[in-house]
Parts: C-alpha cells; structure tokens; sequence
C-alpha cells in the first residue's frame, strides 16, 4: 500500500468520525475540490482553497443526517489514488434514505491532497429531495 492511500483511508475514517479538521488538514493550501451536479445539492460545485473545500462538508451537513461511506476497493500509482464504493444517507428534507455508488480520485502534491474529484449519481440525491 503507497503512503497516499493510507492518507486517504485516513481520511474516510476520520470522516466517519465526523472529525472534519482532521480531513481539512490534510489539504494543500490551494486544493481544488470538485464535486459536479445539480445546484440544488449543498454540497456540489468546484471549491477552490481548503476554507472553500469546508463548505464541502457544511452542505452535507445541511442535506444529510445518518451518512455512511463504504470504500471496497483503492487504486493507488505515485501522487494519484482512486476509491470505489457507495455512500448512504438519510435526506433531512424528506427522511428519504439513499444510496448511491461513488468513485473519487485523489491526486497529491508534496504529501497534501491538490486535488478531488466526487463523482457519484445526484440524481438519486436529488429524487431522495423530492416529498
């Protein structure tokens, strides 16, 4: 296992605590956060800077309670890792549970993460919006 991904399963795990510092530390100073869909999702758009990367979180924390992240497989070569697996959470808006598979790309520089890539089905997000 490269030292990237053991930073990366550091992080799932730390979001699975809820411990989002300890994710925001692990950040460059000038990542690029990405996480493309629809704009009625909090948490979707091309953050740019660790305090924007933040914002990340604070809009799952609107939409979502009850979040659980399950990585079955890592892909790691160099400065790029890739995660694969599915992530579950209850919509407060309707108390809707969905479920979506996920696949995020990770790329450092210098130890820190430079840049993530989230790409998963919004639309299950968006329908699990919908009374």
């Amino acid at each position: 296992m490269t030292e990237n991904v053991q930073i990366v399963k550091d992080m799932y795990a730390a979001f699975g605590r809820g411990d989002i510092p300890t994710i925001l530390g692990k950040l460059a100073d000038d990542v690029v956060w990405e996480f493309e869909g629809p704009s009625s999702i909090a948490f979707t758009g091309v953050r740019r800077g660790v305090a924007e990367a933040s914002g990340f979180f604070a809009g799952i924390a609107h939409d979502h309670t009850d979040p659980h992240l399950e990585i079955q497989s890592f892909i790691g070569s160099g400065d790029e890792v890739a995660a694969f697996g599915r992530y579950a959470a209850t919509m407060k808006a309707t108390g809707k549970r969905v479920s979506s598979p996920i696949a995020h790309y990770w790329k450092f520089r210098n130890g820190k993460v430079a840049r993530y890539v989230n790409l998963t089905d919004t639309a299950a997000f968006v329908e699990g919006m919908k009374a």
